[in-house]
């Protein structure tokens, strides 16, 4: 079986003014074909996690394999970002409070330095993002926010919250220095409900995938913006399973998120 290999790539953020480092995973044929460009995909972490986390406790390496050598996902470089590393989670966007500016770090620094370092097609055509719970609603949040820059998004258990649906005592904890007031302007601009009916009839909007577990906490969540979107008219594809918000669903439901990639963008 042919096996591609995981890097640490360290990188400096602007926005961020520190080192961060990221995980690359480099398909088997990257060292063999030196003049073979390869579509990328970010794979994202949820809350209290790190660069480290997909690959250890998710088994993307050995899903990435499996799908590359039976050809259900063409070779691709996968980067494993860190959310910015502040707090609990970033949610990967800039904080209303000032607290940091993660959302530039991702599209400003992590991008551009992914792109100047490896033989990757520099393109929305074929770069994408797969996230799982915080990193599902980043994914989403980055894709719809920067069409120019992302073709698709796929969300795993994610947190696909909309603001408008909050009660006011779930918007506690670091969630008001996220966001800001909960029904003020800057809320509604990182909100996934919000930001979908924006790009709706937009040429570049970009193709999402989303699949959830039963028995998740943010089943709910999901069940909202499956709704949403079939009212506004976004195609889509959703998925869901018997499951709970876990690593075993987490990795056991990437190859669906990876196969929608492959489908719809490197078909």
């Amino acid at each position: 079986m042919s096996q591609g290999h995981v890097i640490p790539f360290s990188f400096f953020s602007g926005a961020l003014f520190a080192r961060k480092v990221c995980q690359v995973y480099l398909p088997a044929g990257y060292a063999q074909e030196e003049d073979e460009r390869y579509p990328v995909i970010y794979l994202l972490h949820g809350l209290n996690g790190d660069e480290t986390s997909w690959v250890v406790k998710g088994n993307a390496v050995s899903t990435l394999d499996a799908l590359m050598e039976s050809g259900e996902l063409s070779e691709s470089i996968v980067v494993i970002p860190s959310d910015g590393g502040y707090g609990h989670g970033t949610f990967y966007v800039n904080w209303y409070d000032g607290t940091g500016r993660f959302e530039d770090y991702f599209l400003y620094d992590l991008i551009p330095a992914i792109d100047r370092e490896f033989r990757t097609i520099a393109d929305r055509s074929k770069r994408s993002l797969v996230g799982l719970s915080m990193g599902g609603y980043g994914a989403f949040s980055l894709a719809l926010r920067n069409p120019d820059m992302f073709g698709a998004a796929s969300s795993i258990a994610g947190a696909l919250i909309s603001t408008s649906l909050l009660s006011p005592q779930e918007y506690r904890s670091e969630t008001p220095r996220i966001m800001g007031p909960l029904h003020g302007p800057y809320a509604k601009q990182l909100d996934l409900h919000v930001l979908a009916a924006q790009r709706v009839r937009e040429e570049l909007r970009p193709a999402l995938h989303f699949n959830c577990g039963r028995g998740d906490y943010l089943f709910p969540a999901n069940q909202a913006f499956k709704a949403l979107l079939d009212q506004i008219g976004y195609e889509h594809e959703y998925m869901e399973f018997e499951g709970e918000h876990e690593w075993a669903y987490f990795g056991g439901h990437l190859p669906e998120a990876l196969r929608f990639i492959e489908r719809t963008l490197h078909s």
